[in-house]
């Protein structure tokens, strides 16, 4: 008997860079709503620069060290069940914050790193499954092409309906993107190869993943490259709303410069173009430098919101970027059979980052001002412009 099996059933069968696109823009579209009103709530909360800078550090280091839970939660779920898990951490994070208490606050925000750390974790896998590694640099702008309207539009919308509809709209908002996201991808059927399975024997130690991945150069290269990348994200996202309020700005203007600054991604297939035709290291390399100088040239224009707003979106187009490269080296430089360990030990990129960057920030504005913390923090960046000259000419 011959069964006709619906269109979309073989086509997940071996899904190209338009289905992780599709997923990826729904989780963009969950977390974006919430970018900007997280640091805006947290300043609400907390009152102070330094304090919302404490505030993210805690989670920071909870976020990095629980990440390391994630290839026992895979050993025991499957991948699948991840992914949803991760998903259904970003309706929980949608619930704490709309408490609009500390508590909430800062549980809101822990669950929202661990879920992301999950779906990026489990997205990566099933990307190392289906896309081959000659395509990769097609693929990954493709996926950043798709969630550009999610991170251009929610960091704006998300504040929008906080301000006029209340924060329940925005919230409510976040958490029915992170339930779409959750339908579509039981709706697609992804195919699971055993790369993990269901535990049989007792989990890996998470340190050993560690020692095995920082002994290898390579991978170590594409952690710390990304390390920076994400770095900057973290002091936009975070600190770029705290300046223009503490400047006079309103909400919905501090909101408004993180869309802007988001919608460069739309030219992420441009930098895959460049680097197919150059290479990874030119492009990188200039990217750091656009980045860690334009957040330098803050400094002289500080008094200025609109000036530091048009320097804010000149950094943006060049981490648009190494968003668009910078996981390239590491999909390219994991072993197969290492994939499920190295790929959760790569992913604490996120989590190091948002330990670092407001760590380094509150220890500058113990000392200092905010103007001094954005000349010391464009230092820290443009010192990432070393590293892609030690990445392979092949690449």
């Amino acid at each position: 008997m011959h069964v006709r099996y619906p269109i979309w059933l073989r086509r997940v069968d071996r899904p190209g860079a338009r289905v992780f696109a599709v997923l990826f823009a729904l989780e963009s579209l969950s977390r974006a709503l919430l970018v900007t009103v997280v640091s805006l709530q947290a300043l609400a909360l907390l009152k102070d620069a330094r304090d919302v800078s404490l505030a993210f550090a805690l989670v920071g280091v909870t976020g990095l060290l629980a990440s390391f839970t994630i290839p026992i939660v895979v050993r025991l779920l499957a991948r699948r069940f991840t992914y949803t898990l991760g998903a259904l951490l970003l309706v929980a994070a949608a619930g704490a914050l709309a408490t609009l208490t500390l508590p909430g606050q800062i549980a809101g925000m822990l669950f929202r790193v661990y879920g992301a750390s999950c779906l990026a974790v489990t997205t990566s896998l099933y990307i190392m499954q289906y896309i081959n590694k000659k395509d990769l640099t097609r693929s990954e702008p493709l996926r950043l092409q798709f969630s550009a309207l999610a991170w251009t539009l929610g960091p704006w919308l998300g504040v929008a309906l906080y301000e006029a509809l209340g924060p329940n709209w925005t919230y409510g908002a976040s958490a029915g993107a992170a339930l779409t996201l959750l339908a579509v991808f039981w709706w697609i059927r992804l195919q699971e190869r055993p790369v993990i399975g269901p535990a049989t024997k007792p989990p890996p130690n998470p340190l050993r993943n560690l020692r095995r991945f920082f002994a290898q150069p390579r991978l170590r290269l594409a952690w710390i490259m990304v390390v920076g990348r994400s770095s900057w994200w973290v002091f936009f996202f975070v600190y770029g709303p705290v300046y223009m309020l503490q400047a006079g700005e309103g909400k919905q203007t501090a909101a408004l410069v993180v869309s802007a600054g988001n919608a460069v991604l739309f030219l992420s297939p441009v930098f895959g173009r460049l680097a197919a035709r150059n290479g990874l290291r030119p492009v990188m390399t200039a990217a750091f430098l656009c980045v860690g100088g334009c957040t330098l040239l803050t400094v002289a224009v500080f008094d200025q919101p609109y000036a530091v707003a048009g320097l804010f979106l000149a950094g943006a187009l060049g981490c648009a970027a190494l968003d668009a490269l910078g996981n390239i080296p590491f999909i390219r430089a994991v072993r197969p059979h290492e994939r499920p360990q190295m790929t959760t030990v790569f992913r604490t990129y996120l989590d190091a980052a948002e330990l670092i960057t407001p760590t380094l920030c509150a220890l500058v504005l113990t000392l200092a001002d905010l103007r001094t913390m954005f000349f010391v923090f464009g230092l820290f960046v443009l010192s990432f412009a070393l590293w892609p000259r030690f990445l392979p000419r092949r690449l």
